[in-house]
């Protein structure tokens, strides 16, 4: 399998999907794409997990050292904001992108 861009239909966007041998396809051509469900649950977790987890161990923290309200929602403001920036990073490294490559599976015009 080898990886070439091919466009979103509908949009000037290119995304990057693994091709099957034998599967003869061309730019704006419509195509089926997937990714394994395995993937999908994985992806979601980075997503919105490592946000919502940063959030919630700031605002953990900020609690028990007894901070207050306001600092409280400051830190978890923060904590998602770092979750975030973690999870953009962790989602652009090369390994990652790779596992998350999806697969044409046919041509539909």
């Amino acid at each position: 399998m080898w990886c070439r861009p091919v466009r979103k239909w509908g949009t000037g966007r290119q995304v990057e999907a693994s091709v099957p041998p034998g599967l003869d396809i061309a730019e704006e051509d419509v195509v089926e794409i997937s990714l394994a469900p395995d993937n999908i649950l994985r992806a979601a977790i980075i997503v919105y997990g490592l946000p919502m987890l940063g959030a919630v161990i700031a605002a953990t923290i900020a609690y028990t050292l007894s901070l207050g309200d306001v600092t409280a929602a400051l830190a978890a403001l923060t904590g998602l904001g770092s979750g975030l920036v973690l999870a953009r990073w962790h989602l652009r490294q090369t390994a990652c992108l790779q596992r998350f490559l999806p697969t044409i599976e046919r041509r539909l015009d």
